[in-house]
């Protein structure tokens, strides 16, 4: 494992996690917030005690919409519990620009859902409970997660757009973890897909066998062990590119050949030349 991989270091963070100074209300860039709501977390939900010592110390904002616009990691520090010296609070709030969930898994059986998308834990799949995370990925979002080792798999030319992802990565599983996919996702086309499981870390891959459900469309495969699942485009058959490059290399072969040997015995070709014309004519009408 490489100890120094950053999964998050493609995401631009805002704030400092290190100080206790808070930015300026209107250069604050916090979760894209509008000035206001940024104004009431700041005060507490108040607008009277400048320095907070009366203000309460729960505000409930409300719910807000957070886009894939907002992407990004953001580091904050509570005004209200701050001391600014030997005291502080401090949190971050990290939002990625992809579709994903969060599971808590144990020794029963679960499924969890991204969209159409089924990851089935048998039962005693797990010895602990423990979280995972089901993501799905872009090429494009996939390339600027993995590291410059991970990068392989990103350059295949057939990479297809849809690329999921089982945190943590290094979890193991005591019995296959099943994954049904919309086929659809893969141009509908059931030989056409290689289902690749890929370590970002270490960047390596390995293909596992996957099959189709004809009656529901969907790829099905199954794993021992989180992490990148990636779908690639089959390359041709070697059967039939041998069927079609073997008889021309022989025909080109034999057409070289004639005309090299030929060269070098001219009298030859004169010989064989003859014995057509001899055995065109035969063929002629006769008077």
């Amino acid at each position: 494992m490489n100890p120094n991989w950053n999964p998050f270091g493609y995401l631009n963070a805002t704030g400092l996690y290190t100080a206790n100074m808070p930015e300026y209300l209107n250069q604050s860039t916090f979760l894209n917030l509008p000035t206001n709501d940024l104004r009431l977390l700041a005060a507490s939900g108040q607008n009277t005690d400048a320095e907070l010592v009366n203000a309460s110390a729960y505000f409930d904002l409300g719910p807000r919409l957070i886009t894939a616009a907002s992407a990004g990691i953001y580091q904050y520090v509570s005004t209200r519990n701050n001391d600014f010296s030997n005291r502080d609070q401090k949190g971050r709030i990290i939002v990625q620009p992809f579709a994903f969930i969060y599971q808590v898994i144990g020794q029963n059986n679960y499924t969890a859902q991204l969209e159409n998308t089924l990851v089935t834990f048998p039962e005693g799949s797990v010895k602990t409970t423990v979280p995972v995370k089901l993501a799905k990925f872009t090429r494009d979002q996939l390339s600027k997660i993995l590291p410059e080792n991970g990068q392989n798999i990103v350059n295949k030319e057939k990479l297809f757009n849809s690329v999921y992802v089982l945190e943590p990565y290094d979890l193991q599983f005591t019995s296959n973890v099943q994954f049904q996919i919309p086929f659809t996702e893969y141009d509908n086309d059931e030989k056409n897909v290689d289902v690749l499981q890929f370590e970002p870390r270490n960047g390596v891959y390995v293909k596992l066998p996957s099959s189709l459900d004809q009656s529901t469309r969907m790829l099905k495969f199954q794993s021992n062990t989180a992490g990148v699942f990636a779908f690639v485009e089959k390359p041709s058959s070697p059967v039939w590119i041998a069927g079609v490059v073997v008889p021309i290399v022989l025909i080109l072969i034999i057409v070289i050949s004639t005309i090299v040997y030929f060269r070098l015995s001219p009298h030859r070709y004169s010989q064989v030349k003859d014995q057509f014309s001899k055995t065109k004519r035969s063929f002629f009408s006769r008077v």
